[in-house]
């Protein structure tokens, strides 16, 4: 089967990995206390044969409920993200860099809404150095960066690596709006790069892999999806957050705080560029 992973994306843990730690103090190495972490001497494929499909995921991270409408091979993806893109969204909010839509029906859940946002980040507010889309990408997965820019988590750290770019990761949120408490995400993270565009796609895994505890709340990921383009001039940001954060939150809420919290995301991102 053709590898999901091209010599561009590789680069991302392998080059600017480098590249951006050396421009950081470096930590203590990070020693993980999360005590349901799996044993490392675990052996997968790289890709598994489910229902006749090679999937990028192993079965055992895959949930019951979302075999029923998805398969994970990158082809599955590509088109699923495809059809997604082309629903009917309804608008909630749109000016010159930002557009929030929402879709109410979907196959994964009816009760919880799919949130798209599509961001431009223009070039010109890098002044010291304009990203490549490699460079662009490394900042939203490299653990290290991450935490450095987003104060949305508080903690962030791979727990599998699959392969090159299929990882199990745990993020903890930190609290938002005042009331709701922080948040727990264990997710199956896939991304790979296909005619210069990157793409994203994640989804909790089951809960009985790692077990919930009383705190922080464990969420359940429906979908979690990123595509990122560049031309001369604009980072162009499409995503897709379809998540149950086991709490009612009112639309207009959800609508009045998000312009806040993406212009928080491109002025952390600018930011690291910029130091």
């Amino acid at each position: 089967m053709e590898k999901i992973i091209d010599l561009q994306t590789e680069r991302i843990y392998r080059i600017f990995q480098d590249m951006f730690l050396c421009c950081f103090p470096k930590k203590d190495e990070f020693i993980l206390d999360f005590k349901r972490r799996e044993d490392d001497s675990m052996n997968y494929k790289n890709d598994e044969l489910i229902d006749g499909v090679y999937s990028v995921f192993p079965s055992k991270y895959i949930r019951e409920d979302e075999r029923e409408h998805l398969k994970f091979s990158k082809d599955y993806i590509l088109n699923y993200l495809s059809e997604l893109s082309q629903k009917n969204f309804i608008n909630k909010y749109d000016d010159s860099t930002l557009k929030l839509s929402i879709l109410f029906e979907n196959e994964f859940s009816n009760k919880i809404p799919v949130l798209r946002s599509e961001i431009i980040i223009k070039k010109s507010l890098f002044k010291k150095h304009v990203p490549t889309l490699e460079e662009f990408v490394a900042s939203l997965l490299i653990p290290e960066i991450r935490l450095k820019w987003d104060k949305t988590f508080k903690e962030f750290e791979i727990l599998k690596i699959i392969n090159e770019n299929t990882q199990i990761t745990r993020m903890v949120s930190t609290s938002q709006l005042t009331m709701i408490s922080e948040r727990e995400f264990v997710e199956k993270k896939t991304f790979f790069i296909d005619n210069g565009v990157f793409y994203y796609f994640c989804s909790s895994v089951p809960d009985e892999l790692y077990p919930p505890q009383k705190e922080p709340v464990r969420v359940r990921v429906y979908l979690g999806i990123m595509i990122i383009k560049e031309d001369v001039e604009n980072f162009y940001f499409d995503s897709f957050n379809q998540v149950d954060i086991k709490m009612d939150l009112p639309e207009v809420l959800i609508v009045m705080s998000y312009p806040m919290k993406i212009k928080e995301l491109k002025d952390g991102i600018v930011n690291i560029f910029n130091k």
